[in-house]
């Protein structure tokens, strides 16, 4: 039995969207790898330094501040078991510290170290090339209207995906505007910082 698949400008959409981000994944390890880290290991540091960047649920991270592993796990619509393997790795490299959350000790904040922080420099001269080549033929305001896309589908993703207990903690949108559309390419997430698991 054979099914029919019509040509859709949707299912266009979305599977563009999958190799992108498969090559995408594939330009950060080059960059991540630099400084011996895997793209999700170095994403994964970029969000927990702070990088304004990310699209994100709540109230953003200010840099040098704290974040929960499952704030990042909600985040990046990842469990927080894989988060949670991701952060022992940096931890043992020591671009991450984590301290017991005061009220609850099974939580773990999250800080980049001065070594975390000193590879994420090393790395974001090369990241900004990669971006600008990727971008060089497009206007700012394409750039702008594409992530206003890529963030409404991110919503909707999101609010699909909450839990109860989460819609009330995080609430129904990513704390994004039309004005956080920025320009950059790699955008990364920012977490709410010490707002429980």
């Amino acid at each position: 039995m054979s099914v029919k698949i019509n040509e859709s400008t949707e299912e266009s959409f979305l599977l563009t969207l999958l190799d992108l981000a498969n090559h995408l994944t594939r330009n950060g390890e080059r960059l991540a790898q630099q400084e011996g880290l895997t793209a999700q290991q170095w994403l994964l540091l970029l969000q927990i330094a702070g990088d304004p960047n990310f699209p994100r649920l709540g109230a953003p991270t200010e840099p040098g501040t704290s974040v929960l592993a499952s704030t990042i796990a909600t985040a990046r619509g990842v469990s927080r078991p894989t988060i949670s393997a991701l952060v022992s790795s940096l931890v043992q490299k020591g671009l991450v510290s984590q301290a017991e959350k005061p009220g609850d000790r099974r939580q773990k904040a999250l800080h980049a170290t001065p070594a975390g922080l000193a590879a994420l420099a090393r790395i974001e001269p090369a990241r900004h090339i990669a971006n600008k080549a990727l971008l060089a033929g497009f206007e700012p305001s394409e750039i702008s209207l594409a992530l206003r896309v890529l963030r409404s589908c991110l919503d909707s993703l999101w609010s699909a995906g909450l839990s109860e207990a989460e819609r009330e903690r995080f609430g129904n949108g990513t704390g994004h505007s039309d004005a956080d559309a920025g320009t950059d390419a790699d955008a990364g997430e920012t977490s709410e910082d010490n707002k429980g698991e």
